[in-house]
């Protein structure tokens, strides 16, 4: 079902429709100028989820009126409508996909007249049926799973709906449910079974394997609709869910129960309808108390991914019961177990959840590792790719297979590592460093690469020190009442940001002075130890029994070097340290 794109009337449609030069300009192109590409999309997708985060927190306030009044916001956005579009015939994988009439938008000038299309029929758009075609399932390609695919403008508006319904859900579903969401991900329902079974004194080592058969396509439309309450387009997805199908060969079919099965909104629409599953299995978290939002310690621990189900328990009875009473609840709503591959096992047998294996091993030790099946389907996968590439030079073979095995070796094995090590990958653990002492130090010496200017530098035996400090200049301000003099010149300005640089001071009436290695601001490890006490030493020739030798007589004391002879030493350091920053 297709419209002809009406008069321009509002922004939107005056800014997609007028693709057109209507001068020759210069330096540039004679022909269209599609509008789609000069589209500001970091102020629309900011828009839209400027607004769904306003959804998200009236939700958890349960402020419903203003709930509704915001998503019914979203269904009339421009750009949520442009960020839609967008992200269905640009962004999507299967956006070359077409559904019942065909049609695809790979140009921006179609994108431009879909968006226009899609916000002219916000409120009047009837959806249409959906493709029916099969694909080879992952685990069994024996078998076929059914797909849904519908036109372009049903995709449009329906990932127009999700961005009002999914805020609101969002804030209202299970903790451990990680399947289809923002934000989360395989690696977080691992990384959460791993919490609760890591150690030997785990005490939930019954798990309840499970796996519903064809979520999507039994899912009981009341049940749905009832759950969605008093959403302002709950009617259009009423009209999705009985749009029906239409398959080749054989034409036209209704449906009375079930999503389509690659329709954008279809995970979100079985996300909502398996929720509560968590309070149908018994799970019951700590609401007080410095543990608040953890489980009880008697009661299991249920984390799903979309259709996928792990149960932990403390016994097998108790897994068995929360089987039974999981069976009670999906069946008020159209589904049910898939008896061939749910299964209640010990943690110390192991199981496979999403593609890894999840075992106890003797001494208590927790691995999770890539599973048996999922190795077979890489190894057929790049034994088909290699076959198809017979006869191809080496870098042809390279280029073809590199992101397989690499994107595959990343998945498991990072999340392993991460468990095993429990610290990040590639990141060291933190060193115990000494805090350095409190010393004046100069602000203006240029810092070496990748030192910061805050971090404090002990000052070198022999360095150029201005005037003491005061008693306002503090160590933590790292600041002199006056900056360091070469005897008998100014020193030149250092080289360095603008805001950093340091003019040229004048000769000063007192010249510099010269950090000793025996003064106290110098380097503490470098001052010299004490004279120890002057006592008989014996030497390593004589034999055992030998008298000890008398000690040794001091020494001359110590002169005090003349001023001539330190203002000759400052001059050298000073050209020392000049020369070795380039400055001559």
């Amino acid at each position: 079902m297709r419209f002809d794109p009406p008069e321009p009337k509002g922004k939107l449609d005056a800014m997609l429709t007028d693709t057109r030069v209507d001068a020759v300009t210069v330096n540039g192109p004679e022909d269209v100028l599609p509008a789609w590409d000069a589209i500001d999309w970091r102020t629309r997708e900011e828009e839209v989820r400027r607004l769904r985060q306003r959804i998200f927190k009236a939700a958890q306030e349960q402020d419903w009126p203003r709930v509704r009044n915001l998503q019914k916001l979203m269904l009339r956005s421009r750009s949520n409508t442009l960020v839609s579009v967008r992200q269905v015939t640009q962004r999507n994988a299967g956006r070359r996909t077409a559904g019942i009439d065909g049609e695809v938008a790979l140009t921006s000038k179609a994108r431009g007249e879909v968006a226009v299309r899609v916000h002219w029929s916000v409120s009047s758009w009837k959806p249409v049926a959906v493709r029916r075609v099969y694909i080879p399932k992952a685990s069994n390609p024996a078998k076929s799973r059914p797909l849904g695919i519908p036109v372009i403008m049903d995709r449009c508006h329906q990932a127009r709906v999700r961005n009002a319904l999914e805020p609101e859900w969002e804030a209202r579903f299970e903790p451990r449910s990680y399947g289809f969401r923002p934000g989360r991900g395989c690696h977080d329902a691992i990384e959460a079974i791993y919490a609760v079974c890591k150690g030997p004194r785990s005490k939930r080592v019954w798990i309840l394997d499970a796996d519903l058969a064809a979520a999507f396509d039994k899912i009981d439309h009341s049940r749905l609709l009832q759950a969605l309450g008093s959403f302002p387009a709950r009617g259009m997805i009423e009209a999705w869910l009985k749009a029906g199908v239409f398959e080749a060969d054989k034409g036209f079919a209704p449906t009375g129960e079930g999503t389509p099965q690659g329709g954008v909104i279809s995970p979100c629409l079985l996300n909502v309808a398996l929720h509560g599953l968590e309070g149908a299995a018994g799970v019951r978290y700590r609401t007080t108390g410095t543990h608040a939002g953890e489980t009880e310690q008697d009661s299991p621990v249920l984390i799903r991914y979309a259709d996928d189900v792990a149960v932990l328990c403390h016994s097998q009875k108790q897994a068995q019961q929360v089987k039974a009473r999981l069976a009670e609840w999906l069946a008020a709503r159209g589904l049910s177990f898939n008896e061939g591959k749910t299964r209640v096992v010990h943690l110390t047998e192991g199981f496979d959840f999403l593609g890894v294996n999840v075992r106890r091993y003797p001494g208590g030790k927790l691995l999770i590792k890539p599973s048996k099946a999922a190795i077979r389907r890489i190894w057929e996968r790049l034994a088909a790719e290699t076959r198809a590439l017979r006869g191809a030079n080496a870098m042809a073979v390279i280029v073809r297979l590199s992101p397989i095995i690499r994107g595959w070796a990343a998945w498991p094995v990072l999340r392993q590592v991460q468990q095993v090590q429990e610290r990040p990958l590639g990141l060291r653990p933190p060193r115990k460093r000494r805090p350095p002492g409190e010393v004046l130090l100069d602000q203006h010496r240029p810092a070496r690469h990748g030192q910061g200017r805050s971090v404090p530098r002990r000052p070198r035996p022999g360095r150029l020190l201005g005037q003491p400090a005061t008693a306002q200049q503090t160590p933590a301000g790292r600041l002199h009442a006056r900056p360091a003099h070469q005897a008998g010149r100014a020193l030149s300005a250092l080289r360095g940001p603008s805001a950093h640089r340091r003019p040229a001071a004048a000769i000063p009436a007192a010249v510099g002075t010269m950090v000793a290695p025996g003064h106290p601001q110098g380097n503490g490890r470098q001052l010299p130890r004490p004279p120890r006490e002057t006592r008989p030493r014996r030497s390593k020739h004589d034999p055992p029994g030998s008298r000890l030798l008398p000690p040794r007589a001091p020494g001359p004391p110590a002169q005090e070097p003349s001023t001539a002879a330190l203002h000759a030493l400052a001059a050298c350091l000073s050209c020392l340290r000049r020369k070795s920053h380039g400055q001559f």
